[in-house]
């Protein structure tokens, strides 16, 4: 087998068809779809089952009890037999027949990962846009170029996204890299970090074939999301903890990481609880600051590095000075009033 395409499938019987469809059109051959069903509740596995029966030398299904993506995906890890993994989530597709190049480069170059640029489709407006990849053309790196490049992992968004990426099976395999069972959500990311600083050889193709579909019932746009303070403090924990297992360590990328927890993360974290109906908001506020996340953040990164006059930076050097009540009054009736 060449490629060994996974697919995790949950709810998404309006989008299934194009998905799987999308995948059976690539022209590279010997390549096998692994469908993994996870408990989903609608016609799903109905529909899975039609796709194997009618290909049944290409597309296996497996039916699972609900776990969660990072479940699914390591569900159809065991099952692969390909060359390399093609992570493609099941309400997204692929446009045009470029596998075939990629699985090329990937095989020209040896690639322990593959990372490429992608299209994204808002579905509220159908707007397409392309995604390019970190570099341009055609750019290789040896395990210390990566080192150099995995301290701006954070910033440049290196890691977000399983499904812009080829891994090579045997490369996984041997170095024991699954998805983190108990994260139920940003399990891309830990997962990415360790195939990133493992790797002996990674490149970047600007070869795009996925189509990334943002839509309004996605994990990314859903309502509020219960103790998502600790569920980006443990992605946070397993990024360190596979920077530190397989790269020397270097300041550069603990400042990297702190400045986009406080720009990225923590933003996230107080929409979450402000702008829902939630109880003790002050009390899941100082949670968030004084998690360890936070408050290395804060001794890693300067803040007066961006330093201004809005009330965001008000509010933020109130959450570093355990200012809470400031903090507090700020977000409910400035920042994320309703």
């Amino acid at each position: 087998m060449k490629i060994s395409y996974i697919i995790p499938v949950y709810n998404v019987e309006k989008y299934i068809h194009q998905c799987v469809d999308s995948v059976l059109s690539q022209s590279l051959d010997d390549c096998e779809i692994i469908l993994v069903d996870d408990g989903s509740p609608d016609r799903c596995p109905e529909i899975c089952d039609e796709y194997a029966n009618k290909y049944p030398d290409k597309i296996k299904t497996i039916h699972k009890t609900n776990g969660g993506l990072a479940d699914a995906r390591n569900a159809g890890m065991e099952y692969a037999k390909g060359e390399y993994i093609f992570f493609i989530d099941s309400d997204d597709y692929l446009i045009g027949d470029s596998v075939t190049e990629l699985y090329k480069a990937a095989k020209e170059y040896s690639a322990d990962v593959l990372q490429t640029s992608f299209y994204s489709i808002d579905e509220s407006n159908g707007k397409i846009n392309i995604e390019k990849p970190l570099f341009e053309g055609t750019n290789v790196l040896n395990h210390e170029g990566i080192e150099t490049l995995i301290c701006n992992a954070n910033s440049k968004i290196i890691t977000k996204f399983v499904w812009k990426n080829l891994y090579r099976r045997d490369y996984l395999n041997d170095k024991s890299i699954i998805f983190e069972k108990s994260l139920r959500r940003i399990e891309d990311s830990p997962f990415n970090m360790q195939a990133y600083c493992a790797a002996e050889r990674v490149i970047f193709v600007d070869i795009p074939v996925y189509c990334y579909r943002v839509r309004d019932g996605s994990l990314q746009r859903q309502n509020y999301i219960c103790d998502y303070d600790l569920i980006l403090q443990q992605q946070w924990e397993l990024k360190i903890k596979y920077y530190e297992k397989y790269c020397t360590p270097n300041k550069l990328f603990y400042e990297d990481l702190a400045e986009y927890t406080i720009k990225s993360m923590l933003p996230s974290l107080l929409l979450n609880i402000y702008r829902n109906d939630v109880e003790n908001r002050r009390y899941l506020l100082k949670r968030i600051g004084e998690s360890e996340m936070m408050r290395r953040s804060f001794d890693d990164y300067d803040i007066n590095r961006f330093k201004s006059k809005s009330l965001d930076w008000v509010m933020t050097k109130a959450l570093k000075e355990r200012k809470y009540l400031i903090a507090d009054f700020i977000c409910r009736k400035v920042l994320y009033k309703k």
